[in-house]
């Protein structure tokens, strides 16, 4: 609680204008007077700028780590009619007991509200802007989040410098002369090193080309993602259409006899007997039996049978 008080009347004194309290921004080792708490130093470069030209604004903020957390230290900086390009950059260095924090931006201002205010000019009153316009932006607060509600939320506000915006017409520009000029010029005709039919030709052609290994590629993992073809299994010969396709098939005359026996004993299985005699007679004939009669035979006992020809 003693820490406390003490912290919070050393913010009080600071609050009373004082130059000990500020921080040198060259100075490499920070150190704050004795007791206090905080430190600051600001700079604006340049302090004077062309319309529209950017500057940076940078403020440094020195504590005292053993009073203050810096972890809960923040800063709230509003600079109209000025607009911050980008976002605010901060940096963190600890030495010792002390920690700086240094907060940058950077400011442009490219409204009406910039321009410097109307003069009076040969022309009348209003008749043209002066060439310069000063600014005082608003104070920056250095904020404290105290978790006991002891200390102020607001540490200490910091005024910036003045920053003066020049215009870049001068004022015996505008009285002289308007100060606007053009020069329309024809413009010459486009050259190319290289035809534009030719380079979209060119271009066209490396696109093609590009896409053949792509689409390679995804046509050989198309089929290797395709299920094999699944062969439908041949139906079970019965006996008799075993002997009928061994007669078709017999090619000499050794082969046909035994063929032809073969059909006559499966042919009296089924009770064939009339075809069953015919092909065991053609099977132990005399002569060769012959391809044709063979066939012949075949085809009747397919017919007697219900059997389809074979293709």
């Amino acid at each position: 609680m003693k820490l406390r008080l003490a912290v919070a009347g050393a913010l009080f004194a600071l609050a009373l204008p004082t130059s000990g309290c500020s921080v040198r921004d060259d100075s490499d080792e920070p150190v704050l007077p004795s007791g206090r708490a905080i430190g600051t130093g600001r700079s604006i470069t340049p302090t004077t700028h062309l319309f529209a030209d950017s500057v940076a604004a940078r403020l440094d903020v020195l504590l005292d780590s053993r009073l203050l957390d810096p972890e809960r230290v923040d800063l709230k900086a509003a600079f109209a009619p000025y607009e911050q390009v980008g976002a605010r950059r901060s940096e963190r260095k600890d030495s010792g007991p002390y920690t700086r924090l240094r907060y940058e931006f950077t400011l442009r201002c490219q409204t009406l509200a910039c321009i410097p205010d109307t003069v009076d000019t040969e022309l009348g009153p209003g008749g043209a802007r002066g060439e310069r316009r000063t600014f005082r932006l608003a104070p920056a607060d250095i904020l404290y989040d105290d978790p006991e509600g002891e200390l102020p939320p607001v540490l200490r506000s910091v005024p910036w410098p003045a920053l003066t915006s020049v215009s870049r017409i001068s004022v015996a520009e505008v009285q002289s002369e308007f100060p606007f000029r053009s020069s329309p010029a024809i413009l010459p005709s486009p050259s190319h090193r290289v035809a534009p039919w030719l380079l979209a030709g060119g271009l066209g052609l490396a696109a093609l080309i590009s896409l053949v290994w792509p689409v390679t590629l995804g046509a050989r993992s198309w089929r290797a993602r395709r299920p094999p073809p699944v062969d439908s299994p041949e139906p079970e010969l019965t006996p008799l259409e075993r002997a009928l396709r061994l007669v078709e098939q017999a090619s000499e005359d050794d082969d046909r006899r035994g063929a032809l026996e073969q059909l006559a004993t499966e042919l009296g299985r089924v009770d064939g007997a009339s075809l069953a005699g015919e092909a065991s007679a053609l099977a132990w004939s005399r002569t060769t039996p012959a391809a044709d009669d063979a066939l012949t035979l075949v085809g009747r006992v397919r017919e007697d049978n219900g059997l389809s020809t074979r293709a």
